[in-house]
């Protein structure tokens, strides 16, 4: 019996579901394709009530962070996931049962559509947003 033959099979079969795992998962906002790039920025609907500010950290985490410019009410959300084409990328942010849908046009990088949809599925937020700069200190 050749001890290094069966260790070597244990690690790999141990190590399969994991790299099949990260391989297989593309729905994940940090998985996106090479030359895609995600709309970055302070965006600001033409009531300027809402701004709406995505970041892309070093780790390429993308995060969502609006502000209520009304109210003052903030909130903060993270782990997207990717959907739609290459036509218009959605990033769906969950906040309980509510999601929270940014869709994008690669072509036009500088507009962003927000829509929030409660748990029943009704859209109860539905906003087209001018991006306003890096900051959302607009």
């Amino acid at each position: 019996m050749n001890i290094k033959a069966i260790a070597l099979a244990s690690i790999i079969g141990l190590s399969v579901p994991a790299i099949a795992d990260i391989t297989l998962n593309s729905h994940s906002a940090s998985a996106m394709p090479i030359d895609f790039v995600r709309p970055t920025g302070a965006f600001m609907d033409n009531s300027e009530n809402w701004v709406v500010w995505l970041k892309l950290d070093e780790f390429g985490n993308y995060t969502y962070e609006a502000l209520s410019r009304k109210t003052g009410g903030s909130l903060t959300l993270k782990n997207a996931y990717f959907g739609g084409s290459s036509q218009r990328y959605t990033y769906t942010f969950r906040n309980g049962n509510h999601k929270y849908i940014i869709a994008h046009r690669p072509k036009d990088p500088s507009i962003i559509r927000l829509s929030v949809v409660n748990p029943e599925g009704d859209v109860i937020l539905n906003r087209l947003m001018k991006r306003v700069g890096n900051d959302w200190d607009v």
